[in-house]
């Protein structure tokens, strides 16, 4: 088990009319938030254990029909303390 947490935010820009079906995928995903959104751009925030789970997350959401591109805009990761 990992004792670090990880955590990135992505800008998510959209198709034109895909809006709808891409933030329902990824509010579906279990480690992506929707922070902020417009009509053709999403913030998306996501954690992990490791950063194997982010990039797979963000790989996933780059494939998505209708996602133009994602990309990481932060990344921070921090060594928990036992029982966090």
């Amino acid at each position: 088990m990992s004792n670090e947490l990880h955590v990135t935010s992505l800008i998510v820009q959209v198709k034109p009319g895909e809006m709808a079906a891409v933030r329902s995928q990824i509010m579906a995903m279990d480690n992506a938030e929707l922070s902020v959104n417009n009509e053709a751009k999403l913030v998306v925030v996501v954690e992990g254990p490791h950063q194997k789970v982010l990039l797979q997350t963000i790989d996933a959401i780059n494939a998505l029909p209708g996602v133009l591109t994602a990309t990481m805009v932060y990344h921070q990761s921090e060594v928990l303390e036992e029982g966090e």
